[in-house]
Formats: C-alpha cells, sequence, structure tokens
C-alpha cells in the first residue's frame, strides 16, 4: 500500500481513517452529511461561514453502547478526548459480497486475538470503497453474532473491534445485524465497534502497534466520526 504517513522521530503514525466529506460512502438510511454557506458583510468585508451537519455514523466512527444499549454509555462518558490502545492487531479474513465472518474463519489467528486490545479485521472490502461504493455501502461481508461472544471469551481484555466494511451489519438482515451489535456494545466488558477502517496499508498485518483515536465532536453520543491513526 502507498498509504501516506507521517514520522515524529522514532515512531510512524498512519491513518486508518478516512476523510468525512459529501462523497462518502453512507449505510443506508444514514443522512448525508450537508454543508451550508452564509456570508456576511462588517465594514464592506465579505466573511464567509459554513454549517456542517453530519450524521454520528457518518465515516469512520466508533459505535458506543449507548447506539444499542438501554442506558449503555456515550462517547462522553466512556472514551477520551485521546483514545489510546495498545496492543492493536490485523488479521485478514478475505471476504466477498454480503459473506458472514464466523467463528471458525478467527481459529487460525487465536494468537493474535488473544494479545490485542484492539483486533481489527481486514476483509479486502475496503477496495471497493472508491471504484463501488454503492457494493461497499449496501453488499458487504458482516459480522455474524456469535463472533463477539467468541472474542470475548478468548480475550477478555479486548475493547475494540474494527473492520473494513462500512459497518458490521447488511441492509438485507437488519435483524441479524440489531443482534450482532447488541452483543459486542451490551456485553461485559463492552467491545467498542470501529467500522469504515482503511486497512490497506501492509505493514497493520505484520506487527502489533497502537491505536489512536481522536473523536470529532466530545458530547453526550451514541456513535461518532472519528481520526484514527496507526502508531508504530
Amino acid at each position: 500500500s502507498s498509504t501516506p504517513g507521517v514520522s515524529t522521530g522514532e515512531h510512524m503514525l498512519i491513518p486508518i481513517s478516512y476523510p468525512l466529506n459529501r462523497a462518502a460512502p453512507l449505510y443506508p438510511g444514514t443522512e448525508p452529511l450537508t454543508i451550508t454557506r452564509t456570508k456576511s458583510f462588517k465594514k464592506g468585508d465579505a466573511e464567509e461561514k459554513s454549517l456542517i451537519t453530519f450524521s454520528s455514523h457518518a465515516g469512520t466512527h466508533i459505535d458506543l453502547p449507548r447506539n444499542f444499549c438501554p442506558g449503555g454509555g456515550s462517547v462522553q462518558a466512556l472514551l477520551a478526548p485521546e483514545a489510546v490502545l495498545e496492543p492493536a492487531r490485523c488479521i485478514a479474513v478475505p471476504k466477498t459480497g454480503a459473506e458472514s465472518i464466523r467463528i471458525y474463519d478467527l481459529l487460525e489467528h487465536l494468537d493474535a486475538i488473544r494479545t490485542s486490545r484492539a483486533l481489527f479485521i481486514r476483509t479486502g472490502n475496503g477496495r471497493l470503497r472508491e471504484t463501488d461504493p454503492a457494493a461497499y455501502a449496501q453488499r458487504h461481508p458482516r459480522v455474524h453474532p456469535e463472533v463477539p461472544g467468541f472474542l470475548r471469551m478468548e480475550n477478555p481484555g479486548l475493547r475494540l473491534f474494527g473492520i473494513d466494511t462500512i459497518s458490521i451489519a447488511v441492509p438485507a438482515d437488519p435483524e441479524g445485524g440489531a443482534e450482532a451489535h447488541r452483543a459486542f456494545l451490551c456485553g461485559s466488558p463492552h467491545i467498542f465497534l470501529l467500522e469504515d477502517v482503511d486497512l490497506s496499508y501492509g505493514r497493520l498485518i505484520e506487527e502489533p502497534w497502537t491505536l489512536r483515536v481522536y473523536p470529532m465532536v466530545f458530547d453526550d453520543l451514541d456513535a461518532v466520526p472519528v481520526v484514527a491513526l496507526a502508531e508504530f
């Protein structure tokens, strides 16, 4: 991958979140990002301002328990303005179409699963984000509801699960998608979800790294777009 990075002395920071813009694919039913520009004049000078409106589930975003769990915690309650999780590990589980990720897909990756604080799955679906955004948004790999319980059993310290699909759910099966979200977010301990992640950088698979997450809005929200960085 030719993903650009930023070097900070001994460390390398790789962006794994997508910039949020009006062209970004969205899960069906998600409100699109809108920009309203206004101009005002003061002493003959024009001043332009923009009002930006976007969904809490737009672009690369993190889902918190409030999204699906009665009384569940919010961004402000459960995250920090800079959330750091380490070690993070990324495993390759190639999937196409609306195939499900099942427990049997994960058995060969137990070492990575058991030693990660944040676990990411690269299905390969991310390559469709630009070439076929409609397929990326509507027909993509999903996560079976059996997976969260298995991950929690193998690694009680796991706190975040990320994936290179727009969601762990597909529009064709809303009940199964809701069940999978509840299994991650409402179980104990909570496993937060980071969806629509860019996992194309080759080094993500090769070694443990540090995940840094910066919520775009730090408030009482069920989910929030984030800037996410992999640090090596």
